[in-house]
C-alpha cells in the first residue's frame, strides 16, 4: 500500500470486493502514539500494469488516502516478486467478527507484499487476558508506549455470562482504559464516513471527539451496607495537608460505591487537537458538557473557552465558521446536543 498510485512488474488482473463500512470510524489520539481501528470501503475491479492502474470504468488512478494523522507513512513499489519491509507496529489482536476479517486483510492482502517481522503482536482475547493472568495487557501497552504505532482490533469486556461461558478465572475489566492511561490518550475520535456516489446518514462530516482518559473506565468500586463513606485525598507533597472530598451516610442496606476522577492536564492537548481537525476539516466547533449537574465539568469547559479565544478565534472568524453560534464558540448541554 503506497499513498500514491502504485505499479506492478508483471501485469495481473484483481478483481477485490471489501465492505467494512459501518458509518463511523474510530481512532485514539495521544501526543506519543497513534491507536485504533479504521473502517474503509474499497469496491473495485482493476487491472494492474507495468504502465499505469486502469479502472473497469475509467482510466484514471485509484485515489487511496489509507493513512491519516498520527501514523507512519512510507512511499513504497509493491512488487510480486519482493517483500517491503514494514516499519515497526504493535498489532493487538481480539476477537469476533472483526478478528476474522481483519485476519482475511493481512493474510490476503498485506502477507503477500510486505514484510511484518518487526510487528509486534500481542493476543488480548479473554482466553488469552486468562491465561496471563492479564500480563498481555500489561505487555501491550509498554510495548505500544516504546514502539509509538498501533493497530488495535475491538476486544471483548466480558459480561457475567461470558465469564460463565467462556471458563475465566474472573470477570476482566476493559482493556481499553489501561491502553488509554498508559499511552495518554487524549481523546477518541469517532468521524463520519463519506464516500462518493453512497449516502451513510450524513451530508456533510461531523467530527466527535471525546476526552478519553480517567473517568468510569478507570473506576474503583465495591459492594457496600450502611454507613459511612468518605473519600480522602493524600497528596504526595507531604508539606501539605490531606483533604476529604466528599463525605456521605449511606441508609440503605446494599449501595455500591464508586470512586473515580478526570484530569485536567491533558485538555489542554485535546483543546488543540479538535480546534485544529474543525479548521481543516471546515467545520464549526461545539464544545459538549453536563455541567449544570456534574459541577466539575466546569474546569473543562473553562479551559477549551480559554484556548479558543486565545489562539483560534480569529482563525475560525475568517474562515466564516462562527456566524451560526454568534461570533463565539458555542456550549452545548449533553441532551441538546444529542437531540440536535
Amino acid at each position: 500500500i503506497s499513498p500514491q498510485p502504485f505499479f506492478c512488474k508483471q501485469e495481473t488482473t484483481m478483481s477485490l470486493k471489501l465492505l467494512l463500512s459501518t458509518g463511523i470510524k474510530r481512532s485514539l489520539h495521544s501526543p506519543r502514539c497513534y491507536s485504533g481501528y479504521r473502517s474503509f470501503s474499497l469496491v473495485a475491479s482493476q487491472q494492474f500494469t507495468n504502465e499505469k492502474l486502469k479502472t473497469s470504468s475509467s482510466s484514471q488512478y485509484l485515489k487511496r488516502d489509507l493513512f491519516n494523522n498520527g501514523t507512519r507513512c512510507f512511499k513504497s513499489t509493491v512488487s510480486q516478486f519482493e517483500l517491503t519491509e514494514a516499519p515497526p507496529m504493535v498489532y493487538i489482536s481480539g476477537e469476533e467478527m472483526t478478528k476474522y476479517a481483519s485476519d482475511l486483510v493481512v493474510k490476503s492482502w498485506i502477507e503477500p507484499y510486505f514484510d511484518t517481522k518487526k510487528w509486534e503482536r500481542y493476543d488480548l482475547s479473554c482466553i488469552s487476558r486468562d491465561a496471563t493472568d492479564d500480563q498481555v495487557l500489561h505487555d501491550a501497552v509498554e510495548a505500544g508506549k516504546r514502539v509509538g504505532a498501533i493497530f488495535k482490533e475491538p476486544t471483548i469486556t466480558p459480561s457475567a455470562k461470558q465469564v460463565k461461558e467462556m471458563g475465566l478465572s474472573k470477570p476482566y475489566g476493559s482493556p481499553n482504559g489501561a491502553m488509554r492511561k498508559g499511552w495518554n490518550g487524549i481523546t477518541i475520535s469517532r468521524d463520519t464516513i463519506h464516500l462518493e456516489g453512497m449516502e451513510l446518514g450524513y451530508k456533510r462530516p461531523v467530527l466527535f471527539e471525546r476526552h478519553a482518559v480517567g473517568g468510569e473506565y478507570g473506576a474503583g468500586w465495591k459492594q457496600v451496607g450502611k454507613g459511612k463513606l468518605i473519600t480522602t485525598f493524600i497528596p504526595d507533597d507531604s508539606t501539605q495537608d490531606s483533604s476529604i472530598i466528599d463525605s456521605r451516610i449511606l441508609e440503605d442496606d446494599h449501595n455500591v460505591a464508586v470512586v473515580y476522577h478526570n484530569p485536567y492536564d491533558n485538555v489542554v492537548d485535546l483543546a488543540h487537537l479538535f480546534f485544529k481537525r474543525c479548521l481543516d476539516a471546515n467545520v464549526t466547533p461545539y464544545i459538549v458538557t453536563k455541567k449544570t449537574v456534574f459541577k466539575w465539568q466546569e474546569g473543562f469547559w473553562t479551559t477549551m473557552k480559554d484556548i479558543f479565544d486565545r489562539d483560534y478565534h480569529d482563525k475560525f472568524e475568517e474562515a466564516g465558521l462562527l456566524e451560526k453560534c454568534g461570533g463565539n464558540l458555542s456550549h452545548l448541554i449533553s441532551d441538546a446536543a444529542t437531540m440536535q
